[in-house]
Parts: structure tokens; C-alpha cells; sequence
């Protein structure tokens, strides 16, 4: 996906907001960085845009969230934990607006020998809706998830293209083969975004959350958010913890 060069993050309202779907379980292999390696957290990238040309900007936190109301008719909800490996997309629109967020984690493994290549997969798990009532030009939504590492992506949709009427789900989990190389982090991309042009009528949801499996015996995947390690737990708990 193109991004433009983001800028330092602006003030904006923080605001809690609860989880409105229900979604599948998923188990975690992520845990705290641990001494893995000195190396800091990378950047995280959120757009919020309405009628304009607002570019990117950097979140250097842990977690986000925060709330985009550019007027009474229109709203998003973003939010990403880093240390619980999960983040959200919540908007309508009746109207042209684009917000997404890529969530940028270093990943590493540790069980095994610096140097040694470990095969995985990434996993990120997607389950969400999109829903337009739009009938004339302009008309069209979309609700996509990306995951990316190195060169290689995989994506799912929930898009509408043109004029249509309804709901469209998500409910699956993009996976990506990789190999690590232990002691030396892998850069992963998790991408959420949503968008609509100037026909109106559009309402979203996409809910998500990623990991690591298919790892040998005694190899662990870690993250860099040497902070709170991220728990196995359900989405039923993850719902309750936004409340």
C-alpha cells in the first residue's frame, strides 16, 4: 500500500471506546522482548482525513486510541495494543473520508542459536463488516486488512465497489510464511484502512489481532513492547478489557 512520508503526531482526543463485535478466539505465541535485543520499537502509522490531504503521522506509543470526529455526521474509532497484539477500526461516514492504521511490529525469536533461521507464520486475524445504503455516483466503501513482511503481503476485504445496499463481512485470518533469523528482528506490517467517496451512507467495523505459529519446540516468538507481555486470552475477555 503507498504511504506518504508521516509526520510527528498530532495532539488528539484519547478516547475510550467499547468493542462492538463479537470475534473468534485466537492463541498467542507473542511475548514481552525480553533482553532479545537493545534494538527500539518502530513506528506505528495512523491517517485520519476528511475532504483534504492530511498526511500519515508516527505513533511511537504502545497503544493508541483515539477518536476522529470531523463533524457531527462523521466519525472514526482507531485503536491499537501493541502489548496485547490487537487493534480496531470503527467509522461511518456519509460522506469522502480515508483513516487507516499500520501497526509496525520488530519481531524475534528466541530457543535457538543466534543466527539460526527458524521457520513461521504470521497470522493476523480479521473479523468485521462493512455496510453502505448508497444508490447514485460516488457510492462505494472499503474495508480492507494487509498483512505485509518484507516483500511479501496478503490481504482480505469487505469492499463495496459502486452502488449497493448492505452488509459485507470479514471473517478469516491472512497468513504469511517467513523465517527468522534468531537475534536479528523481522519487520511485520499490519495494515487496517477504510474509505469511501462522496456518496453516503457507509458504516464499518473490523476488529483484529495477530501472532505467531508454527514455531519448533522450544522457540518462542517475541516482540519488542518489553513492557506487558501479551497474554493468551479470549475475545470475549479483550471485549470486556475495552468496556
Amino acid at each position: 500500500m503507498p504511504w506518504s512520508t508521516p509526520s510527528p503526531a498530532p495532539r488528539r482526543s484519547w478516547i475510550r471506546a467499547p468493542w462492538l463485535a463479537a470475534a473468534a478466539s485466537i492463541a498467542l505465541t507473542v511475548v514481552g522482548w525480553g533482553a532479545a535485543t537493545a534494538d527500539p520499537c518502530p513506528s506505528s502509522v495512523v491517517q485520519l482525513e476528511r475532504y483534504g490531504s492530511a498526511s500519515p503521522f508516527y505513533v511511537n506509543a504502545l497503544m493508541y486510541d483515539s477518536t476522529f470526529t470531523p463533524d457531527p455526521y462523521e466519525v472514526a474509532h482507531i485503536m491499537f495494543d501493541r502489548t496485547q497484539a490487537t487493534t480496531s477500526l470503527i467509522a461511518s461516514s456519509v460522506g469522502r473520508m480515508t483513516v487507516s492504521s499500520r501497526v509496525v511490529e520488530a519481531f524475534d525469536v528466541v530457543g535457538a542459536p543466534p543466527g539460526t533461521l527458524v521457520n513461521g507464520t504470521l497470522e493476523f486475524r480479521l473479523d468485521g463488516w462493512s455496510e453502505q445504503n448508497c444508490g447514485g455516483a460516488g457510492c462505494g466503501v472499503r474495508l480492507e486488512g494487509w498483512l505485509a513482511s518484507g516483500p511479501d503481503s496478503t490481504a482480505a476485504d469487505a469492499n463495496h465497489i459502486g452502488p449497493s445496499l448492505g452488509r459485507r463481512f470479514v471473517a478469516t485470518t491472512l497468513t504469511l510464511p517467513v523465517t527468522f533469523v534468531a537475534g536479528s528482528p523481522m519487520e511485520a506490517h499490519f495494515f487496517l484502512t477504510f474509505g469511501t467517496g462522496p456518496g453516503g451512507g457507509a458504516e464499518v467495523e473490523l476488529l483484529a489481532r495477530y501472532a505467531v505459529s508454527g514455531l519448533p519446540a522450544g522457540v518462542h516468538a517475541v516482540v519488542c513492547s518489553d513492557v506487558t507481555p501479551a497474554r493468551r486470552t479470549t475475545w470475549g475477555r479483550l471485549k470486556t478489557s475495552f468496556r
